[in-house]
């Protein structure tokens, strides 16, 4: 999946999918004053940029979304979209995960 489907499919779940955050996102940066609910709340609800993690250091397929904070900050969120095989009752085979590996935001 490119970059375009993988933001085309954020987008369209992103509201009403599973967000896991990992612990490096809030608790290695205690500085950036995030919590994991904070993290969760900002992919559900919020508006902005969404563009290719073009760091030497990313993490494979992952990237970058822009939310606002509730003080109007600019938040820079390392995203990867997780795709998990299980089928259930109905014969759907598809589940997908939000997966928030880091999260940063300028507090100057």
């Amino acid at each position: 999946m490119g970059f375009r489907d993988r933001k085309a499919r954020f987008l369209k779940i992103k509201g009403s999918c599973k967000i896991v955050v990992s612990r490096h996102a809030f608790a290695d940066h205690p500085e950036r004053g995030f919590s994991p609910h904070e993290i969760k709340q900002l992919v559900k609800t919020g508006t902005g940029r969404v563009t290719e993690n073009r760091s030497p250091e990313s993490i494979k397929d992952s990237f970058l979304f822009y939310p606002k904070d509730s003080t109007e900050r600019e938040c820079k969120l390392v995203i990867l979209l997780e795709e998990i095989e299980i089928e259930d009752e109905y014969g759907n085979s598809k589940k997908e995960s939000i997966i928030v590996c880091g999260a940063y935001r300028d507090m100057g």
